[in-house]
């Protein structure tokens, strides 16, 4: 029979997975809305988009990442106030947050203009809510800061270098949303 602290690394594990599989389900969204020649394919794509955001499915996973975290931290009788863990849990909400009050709504508008859109190629107003640099450098960044959770969770630096891991991440991951690749 498992133990307690397997049952909650299980857990904890399942939800990073998943976690990143949300976060990169997100991108792939925006990337393929982006490179959408005409309404029916942006609303196709928006679809998906629009399924995530209307079940809140990523603070869910935050919130099972953060309670099956806080458990093991608990149990293993490391502290919080250990560079990497209260780093990692301030970021994850900051990713949360990020996700709920730019990407959402930004989603949400351009599902909305597209919906009453008529078909065919993509009018330039939806065009240019698709192509906003904020909404990208949000999906990017957020991708980045899951990775530099999962490296803090790996490594385990200390505060500064917990803070180093997220910084560079997620300056990397927005200098990649604003590059001339990304923007067309």
């Amino acid at each position: 029979m498992p133990e307690a602290e397997q049952i909650g690394l299980f857990i904890h594990l399942v939800a990073v997975l998943a976690l990143g599989a949300g976060i990169g389900l997100s991108v792939v969204t925006l990337l393929m809305m982006r490179g959408a020649s005409t309404v029916q394919e942006l609303r196709s794509w928006g679809g998906l988009g629009k399924l995530m955001s209307q079940y809140q499915v990523m603070p869910a996973i935050a919130l099972v990442l953060l309670l099956s975290g806080g458990y093991l931290v608990d149990k293993v009788g490391e502290e919080m106030s250990e560079g990497w863990i209260g780093l990692s849990a301030l970021a994850l909400v900051a990713a949360v947050t990020v996700g709920l009050f730019v990407i959402t709504p930004r989603m949400k508008a351009i599902g909305m203009a597209a919906g009453p859109a008529p078909d065919g190629p993509v009018p330039s107003a939806i065009a240019a809510q698709v192509r906003e640099p904020l909404i990208l450098g949000a999906a990017v960044g957020n991708s980045m800061i899951a990775l530099a959770i999962i490296w803090n969770m790996t490594i385990q630096p200390g505060l500064v270098g917990a803070a180093l891991a997220i910084v560079v991440l997620v300056g990397l991951g927005w200098a990649a949303a604003y590059s001339p690749l990304l923007r067309e």
